[in-house]
C-alpha cells in the first residue's frame, strides 16, 4: 500500500490528493496545511471582503474529504529525501513529529512578494491578502467604524478585485499603480478600459507611481502612504497587493532543483529531479505550449490540473501535463476582461511578428436578453 504525504492543502495539493484517491482507494493518503483552512480558494478573498459572500465557509471548494486525512495545522518544515521522512510541526505548542512517506507531493504554492526596503509594510493597519487569516484580519477591520478609506498598493488581480469589493462595501479606494495603465497582465489597451472603469466606479487611480514609503499619519488617524511624482495620501488601511512568487523553501532546502524563473523543475509528469518526490501548482515552473518552454504562471486552473497529474502519478498512473496558454479572467464592476495565449510585447520578446487586430462584436448572440 503507498504512503502518500501532500505538502499543502489548496488548488494542488487537495486535488492530488483527491485524484490518488480515486486512482488507488487503498492508498494511505495525508494532506499537511499550516493552517486551518482545507481547500478555500484564495482567489474568492475579495467576494468575501465586499459581503456579497458572507460566510468564508462557502470558499472551499468542498468539506468532505473521504479515504483522505486531512493534517491541519502541520507545517512541514523539512524534507529528507534519503529516509523519506518530513519533519512537521504541530499546532500551537510547537511539538515536532516525523512522517514517512512513499511518495511526496510538493504543493506549497506561492508567498506574497513584499516591496523590497519599503518602510511600513510591518505597520498595524498594513495587510496582505494571501491566507484566510489574512482575509480575517481585514475584514475585522472593515467591520470597525475606523475603517472608511483604504489605499492599494498594487493593481494585478488581487489590486483590481479588492477595489471592487471594497467600493462594494462604501470605501473610499485609492489604487496606486506601478504601470501605466494598470493591470499590466493585459495589452494596454485592455489596462486603460480597467483604469476606466475603476475611475467611473469611485476609485481614485493613480497610475505609474512607485510607492516609496508607508507611515503612521502623524497627528492624524491612519496611514500616510507616499510615491514618486510628489504622490501622498491618508486612508485608514493600506492594503499590499503587489504579486507572488515561488514557495520552494522547504524544495530548495532539499536539494530539489529549481527552474531559471525560481519556481520548482518539473517534469510533464509533475516529477521534480529527485526520485519519488512530485511537485504542482503555484511553487512549480509550467510548460507553456506557445512558447515551449518552461515559465512561471500561478494560475488556480493550472494548479488543479498539475495536482491531478501529480497524484495519479504518485499512485502509480501514467499521465503527462500537457501544458498552459495562460488563459485567465477578470471581472471589475461591470467589465470583463480575459486574456489567452501572448500579449503583443510578449510575442515580439518571444521572436514572433504578431498582428494585432480590433474588433467590436456582441458579448452574446444578438438575441439573447442583456447581449450589448
Amino acid at each position: 500500500m503507498t504512503r502518500l504525504l501532500i505538502i499543502g492543502g489548496s488548488d494542488a495539493g487537495i486535488s492530488a490528493a483527491l485524484q490518488a484517491h480515486e486512482s488507488d482507494p487503498r492508498a494511505e493518503i495525508s494532506v499537511l496545511l499550516a493552517d486551518a483552512y482545507p481547500n478555500y480558494s484564495i482567489c474568492g478573498l475579495p467576494f468575501y471582503l465586499s459581503g456579497e459572500t458572507p460566510d468564508h465557509r462557502q470558499l472551499a471548494h468542498r468539506t468532505a474529504f473521504d479515504g483522505i486525512d486531512i493534517l491541519t495545522n502541520h507545517r512541514a518544515v523539512s524534507v529528507h529525501p534519503a529516509t523519506q521522512t518530513v519533519d512537521v510541526v504541530r499546532g500551537a505548542n510547537g511539538s515536532v513529529e516525523t512522517l514517512r512517506y512513499d511518495h511526496l507531493i510538493i504543493a506549497t504554492g506561492a508567498v506574497p512578494v513584499r516591496p523590497q526596503g519599503l518602510p511600513g509594510l510591518d505597520l498595524p493597519g498594513v495587510y496582505g491578502l494571501h491566507t484566510m487569516g489574512d482575509g480575517f484580519a481585514v475584514q475585522s477591520r472593515l467591520m470597525g467604524s475606523e475603517a472608511r478609506s483604504a489605499i492599494i498598493v498594487g493593481a494585478g488581480y488581487i489590486g483590481v478585485e479588492m477595489a471592487d469589493a471594497l467600493r462594494h462595501r462604501g470605501v473610499d479606494v485609492t489604487l496606486v499603480s506601478h504601470t501605466d495603465p494598470v493591470f499590466p497582465s493585459v495589452d494596454p489597451a485592455f489596462g486603460r478600459l480597467i483604469g476606466e472603469e475603476l475611475s467611473r466606479h469611485g476609485v481614485r487611480v493613480v497610475a505609474g507611481c512607485t510607492v516609496e514609503r508607508i507611515e503612521a499619519a502623524g497627528n492624524r488617524r491612519g496611514l500616510t502612504v507616499s510615491g514618486s511624482g510628489g504622490f501622498a495620501a491618508t486612508a485608514d488601511l493600506v492594503l499590499v497587493a503587489t504579486g507572488v512568487r515561488p514557495d520552494t523553501t522547504l524544495a530548495a532546502t532539499a536539494g530539489i532543483a529549481l527552474g531559471p524563473s525560481g519556481a520548482i523543475r518539473v517534469t510533464q509528469r509533475m516529477e521534480t529531479t529527485i526520485p519519488g518526490i512530485g511537485a504542482a501548482g503555484d511553487c512549480v515552473e509550467t510548460w507553456h505550449r506557445i512558447l515551449q518552454r518552461p515559465v512561471y504562471l500561478p494560475l488556480g486552473t493550472t494548479a488543479h490540473k498539475q495536482g491531478r497529474v501529480a497524484g495519479e502519478n504518485a499512485v502509480g498512473g501514467e499521465r503527462s501535463f500537457a501544458g498552459s496558454v495562460g488563459s485567465q479572467t477578470v471581472k471589475v464592476f461591470e467589465l470583463a476582461i480575459a486574456r489567452t495565449g501572448l500579449r503583443e510585447a510578449e510575442a515580439r520578446t518571444a521572436g514572433f511578428d504578431p498582428v494585432t487586430i480590433e474588433i467590436e462584436t456582441w458579448d452574446h448572440k444578438a438575441y439573447y436578453p442583456g447581449a450589448h
